[in-house]
C-alpha cells in the first residue's frame, strides 16, 4: 500500500515537472499569462445589496442628498429603492 502511494507521488511529481518544462520551452508559462490579464484602473466601489465590488465607472448610482450609493445591476438598485420605500 505504501509502495503504491510512493509510486503514485513520484509519477505525479514527474508529470508536473514535465508539464512545467514543456510550457517553459513554448514560452507560455503561467506567470506570463497572469501578467497579460488586463487590470481595472480607477476606484472600486461596493454594491450595497450583493456586496460585489466593481469599477466605479461601471456602477449604477443612486444619489440621496450628499450620499451616493453604487450598484452592480438594475436588480440590485431596484431592491435598494424598494427597501428604502418600505422603510419610510
Amino acid at each position: 500500500m505504501i509502495r503504491r502511494l510512493l509510486v503514485l507521488m513520484v509519477a505525479a511529481i514527474g508529470a508536473w515537472w514535465l508539464l512545467r518544462r514543456m510550457t517553459a520551452t513554448l514560452g507560455t508559462s503561467g506567470r506570463a499569462q497572469r501578467q497579460a490579464v488586463p487590470r481595472f484602473e480607477g476606484a472600486m466601489v461596493r454594491d450595497r445589496i450583493c456586496q460585489t465590488f466593481l469599477p466605479k465607472s461601471r456602477a449604477l448610482t443612486v444619489r440621496e442628498g450628499d450620499d451616493e450609493h453604487f450598484f452592480c445591476s438594475d436588480g440590485c438598485r431596484e431592491a435598494y429603492l424598494t427597501r428604502r420605500r418600505t422603510a419610510r
